[in-house]
Order: structure tokens, then sequence, then C-alpha cells
């Protein structure tokens, strides 16, 4: 049985994870900010958009470093836990000048899927509608 390339490369990315990010595209600014997310939580997310950044969203850094290779890319989110124990967050997403927002005021029970949403609907604003069928 032959594999296709995708799977190859599917493999060489699960066996040397390392090689994966050696050469990865990268943000010029994050910026966080937190309000009663406990210290543990907090960690978590930072692990989880670092990992958003080197992992899935290299075709969007591509895509904006492609036009023009001395664009600022900075990321500044918020995420708070209201009243009620859910985390509400804001996301601003600025690309050479593109400023763009995401505001997920839903609720979310679990924080970090605040993150995998606001990485996706970025990833859909950059890359168009199409840009969700890649990851």
């Amino acid at each position: 049985m032959l594999l296709s390339i995708t799977n190859l490369v599917k493999i060489f990315y699960i066996l040397y994870p390392n090689k994966m990010t050696e050469n990865a595209l990268n943000v010029t600014e994050l910026k966080e900010r937190f309000v009663d997310v406990s210290e543990v939580m907090q960690a978590d997310i930072k692990k989880l958009v670092q990992f958003q950044i080197e992992n899935k969203s290299q075709s969007i850094l591509k895509k904006i470093y492609s036009k023009n290779p001395d664009a600022k890319v900075s990321i500044e989110y918020t995420i708070t836990k209201n009243k009620q124990w859910k985390y509400e967050s804001d996301f601003v997403f600025i690309s050479d000048g593109d400023k763009f927002v995401v505001s997920s005021h839903q609720w979310f029970k679990v924080a970090t899927d605040l993150i995998s949403h606001a990485f996706d609907k970025w990833k859909r604003h950059i890359l168009g509608f199409w840009g969700r069928f890649f990851k």
C-alpha cells in the first residue's frame, strides 16, 4: 500500500514534532490580558495560543508575509471569566494595517475553545471561505 504525500508529512510531524516549528513564521507582537482567570488556566491559554501560532496559523502567516515580507503581525487578546463562571474573549489581529476583531461574548464553558474559535475566524478572514477546509 502506498502512502500519499499528505500522510507521509503527517507521520513526519508526529515522529519529529520539533522539526515542525523550527522554520515557523511568527507574529511580531503578542499581548495578553486576563480578568479573573486562574494562573493555571492562563498558562494553558498561553500554551494554546503559542501552539496555534506555530502550527495551525502558518498558512495565514505565509499569505501575509508573501504579500509583504516586512509586515507587522500582532495579536492582542483579553479573556474574562464572568460571574456565571463562563469565559468571554476579545481577540484583535492586526496584520500590516488590516485590523480584524473577534469578540466572543457567547460565554464559553471551556476557555481554550475561545482560542480555536478566534483563530478559525481569523483564518477564514485572511484565506477566504475555502481556508476553512484546508486546516
